[in-house]
């Protein structure tokens, strides 16, 4: 049996089938994990994003944070594999942009990651240009 996802632990697979898609599960999951801070929110030492904070005005600080995203996208749904993380820019609202790539039961998977440099608010998305 495969390890379930980060909110199949609380609710359930069964109880969010139905009209959303396995992507769009994936996508709800990655946007609760990503907006999890360390020390916030769950009881497991080191869940959660936040140890790029410690690199503020530093260069390694966005190796820091794609770090802490492929860690915990890692260990928190299963469902995806071959996870690249890659920055593609910033906006004028201070949010920077990933691309997420992987592969989701086999199929290529593509999503945006928007993460705010000023909350550390995360959102995930479809990408677009897929």
């Amino acid at each position: 049996m495969a390890r379930p996802s980060f909110l199949d632990k609380f609710t359930g697979s069964w109880q969010r089938q139905g009209a959303q898609g396995e992507r769009e599960q994936v996508r709800q999951n990655l946007e609760s994990v990503l907006n999890t801070k360390e020390g916030y929110g769950y009881f497991v030492e080191g869940f959660g994003l936040g140890r790029y904070t410690e690199k503020f005005g530093t260069q390694d600080l966005m190796k820091t944070l794609i770090g802490e995203m492929l860690h915990s996208i890692e260990h928190h749904e299963p469902r995806l594999r071959d996870v690249e993380v890659e920055l593609r820019g910033q906006d004028s609202g201070l949010w920077l942009h990933f691309v997420l790539t992987g592969t989701l039961l086999g199929a290529p998977c593509t999503l945006r990651i928007l993460f705010h440099t000023v909350s550390g608010q995360v959102r995930v998305a479809e990408d677009e240009e897929s």
